[in-house]
């Protein structure tokens, strides 16, 4: 499964992103309020070549990430993606790649759409990578989202979908999170892989 959801991240990203005129390439990316799109791209070549290169000492900490962005600072967008593609290739000839590789790549691909102004994530991207963990991250919850119910804790919470989705990977604050409806004490502190944001995000 993951195989494919990073292929075909990277071919939407591409296709996104190609071309893009130095005032998008400038435009902050509220889901990540340090990077522009520029270096939200050169974080995802980054992290793909580091993985085919082995330079993975420090992943995925903060300070992984803030090398690809400074290594790339002055390359030309249509060079990162050549690099992704690149690594991309190799990564696609491994017998498995990380699963944390592909949910980044959707995470900064629903990132990317919503700074660009472009249409949301499609379901059938990220609802089966949320069946997968919803489980696994809230064990001692029910959640009943718009397309079926995922769990069987005793605490019940009703919510869409795709904000769950996104709080998993940190592009929800506390605040939102426990606006949700829940049934019983909300375990905020399960949810997300990262801190939660400071102050909200809506997409």
């Amino acid at each position: 499964m993951f195989e494919e959801i990073y292929r075909e991240a990277r071919q939407r990203v591409v296709g996104l992103t190609m071309g893009l005129g130095a005032e998008e390439l400038a435009r902050p990316v509220p889901a990540c309020p340090e990077w522009t799109v520029h270096q939200l791209i050169a974080h995802l070549a980054g992290g793909a070549s580091d993985l085919v290169s082995g330079r993975m000492e420090g992943a995925p900490s903060d300070e992984w990430t803030a090398r690809h962005v400074a290594e790339r600072e002055n390359v030309p967008v249509d060079d990162l993606l050549e690099q992704w593609n690149v690594a991309g290739e190799h990564i696609g000839e491994m017998e498995r790649i990380p699963f944390q590789l592909a949910l980044d790549a959707i995470t900064h691909e629903a990132d990317l759409r919503a700074a660009l102004g472009r249409e949301r994530l499609p379901g059938t991207v990220w609802q089966p990578t949320l069946v997968w963990m919803t489980p696994r991250r809230m064990p001692d919850v029910t959640v009943k989202t718009e397309f079926g119910d995922l769990g069987d804790g005793p605490i019940t919470l009703e919510v869409d979908g795709y904000e769950l989705w996104r709080a998993f990977f940190g592009r929800r604050s506390r605040g939102q999170m426990e606006s949700w409806n829940w049934s019983g004490p909300a375990p905020i502190d399960k949810i997300p892989f990262f801190p939660p944001r400071a102050t909200d995000l809506t997409e």
